[in-house]
């Protein structure tokens, strides 16, 4: 199905022709002027001075362009980046990253991905920003990779918003279509429906940004902390996922026993704890071990596995200051209902506000 759009929509992309290069003059003395009229090209100088470069990354770039005898080209993808609405600083973190690309033919290998992207519904500035946060797509051909690279993560992701947001934080478009499409395939074939795989996409795009066999490790990963109790169909389900996917093994196993230990409870309370709450595992080792000891103290290991979120909420921003409230409250004799601190604590902060 995902493949079927992309090749509509890449068909309806129009690709820019190949502009025919400008005829080269016959007359020799216009030649010998043109040639002799400008400085001969020196790569290092070049790239420190006009491209911003430090001298060590200069010096590493400098033998891509021992070729060039003017800096002519160079010059010529300088201002073409820049017409396109590309800054300063942005046109010199692609250069960093990408100094051949001041080797580019404008017309025949530059000109042609801004305009695709345009013709995707990208403005001027999202098309600008999308090259400046991932160089690489410079080099990319426009229909082997670029376009339906951009068009599945539009497609998953569902706006250029959303777009942006994720390219300013992780390389979606360094992974192949392929790859991305079998690992869609595996999240699927596990029974997780489309609408909590599209939703997960859109909370964690990287999640799908792994080798295949990576993905299968963490769908296992998640069966046995979950304890091979939760369907992948449950709304849970994607939570342990995302949870999981951003805590390594061995530090969910520590932050396991910081519980366990803290609580005296069993692997299989644990379990029932993390796919209730998987979010709880974010916190770091020594803050949920706070946590638990305020807990156990206050209301014991039942009130907890019955009541997982308790372990995402923070000691003293949430938890100490309500349970101070809640006895000063008792202390004058106020008759309040529901006043467990797992009642209490989970309260919204303008209901809390409102009932004290």
């Amino acid at each position: 199905m995902a493949l079927r759009r992309l090749a509509r929509r890449l068909a309806t992309v129009p690709f820019p022709p190949r502009l025919l290069p400008l005829p080269i003059p016959d007359s020799p003395g216009h030649l010998r002027f043109s040639t002799s009229s400008k400085p001969h090209f020196i790569a290092e100088e070049y790239l420190v001075s006009t491209c911003g470069l430090s001298p060590e990354a200069a010096a590493k770039a400098a033998p891509r362009f021992s070729n060039l005898a003017t800096a002519d080209r160079p010059d010529a993808v300088l201002a073409f980046l820049r017409s396109q609405g590309l800054g300063k600083a942005q046109v010199r973190a692609i250069v960093s990253h990408r100094p051949a690309v001041l080797l580019s033919d404008v017309d025949a290998t530059l000109a042609p991905k801004f305009t695709a992207l345009r013709a995707l519904g990208l403005s001027r500035a999202d098309a600008a920003r999308l090259f400046a946060l991932f160089p690489s797509a410079l080099t990319y051909g426009v229909h082997s990779n670029l376009l339906p690279r951009v068009l599945l993560w539009l497609d998953l992701l569902g706006s250029t918003t959303l777009l942006m947001k994720w390219l300013a934080k992780a390389w979606l478009l360094k992974y192949s279509v392929d790859l991305l499409l079998k690992n869609l395939a595996t999240l699927r074939a596990i029974g997780l429906p489309d609408a909590r795989l599209t939703a997960l996409v859109r909370l964690q795009p990287t999640i799908i940004m792994q080798t295949p066999d990576k993905l299968k490790a963490l769908v296992a990963r998640v069966d046995e902390a979950c304890a091979a109790a939760l369907p992948p169909n449950s709304g849970m389900y994607p939570w342990c996922l995302f949870a999981l996917h951003n805590v390594g093994a061995k530090a969910f196993e520590a932050k396991k026993a910081v519980v366990t230990r803290g609580f005296g409870c069993t692997d299989d309370q644990f379990a029932d704890m993390f796919r209730r709450a998987p979010c709880f595992v974010f916190s770091s080792q020594e803050v949920l071990r706070r946590k638990v000891e305020f807990l156990s103290t206050e209301c014991g290991l039942g009130c907890v596995v019955n009541n997982p979120v308790l372990l995402t909420f923070s000691v003293d921003k949430r938890m100490a200051p309500r349970l101070r409230t809640l006895q000063a409250l008792r202390s004058r004799g106020i008759v309040l209902r529901k006043t467990s601190l797992a009642t209490v604590v989970r309260l919204p902060e303008a209901v809390f506000l409102e009932r004290g």
